[in-house]
């Protein structure tokens, strides 16, 4: 019953696991984006601040 219901699941799971794999990896590289362009934004912040005097 055990082997069973481990080949249902495996069954079920092993074909959807490069699909989930994909989005995890593309999450990661959005993550990466996000944190790159927090770091210019506040960069330009800083020099637009120290250029205009304010």
């Amino acid at each position: 019953m055990e082997i069973e219901t481990l080949g249902i699941v495996l069954g079920a799971v092993l074909p959807i696991y490069p699909v989930l794999f994909t989005i995890h990896q593309k999450i990661g590289k959005y993550d990466e984006i996000v944190e790159e362009f927090k770091k210019l934004r506040n960069e330009h912040e800083l020099h637009q601040e120290n250029y205009h005097g304010n």
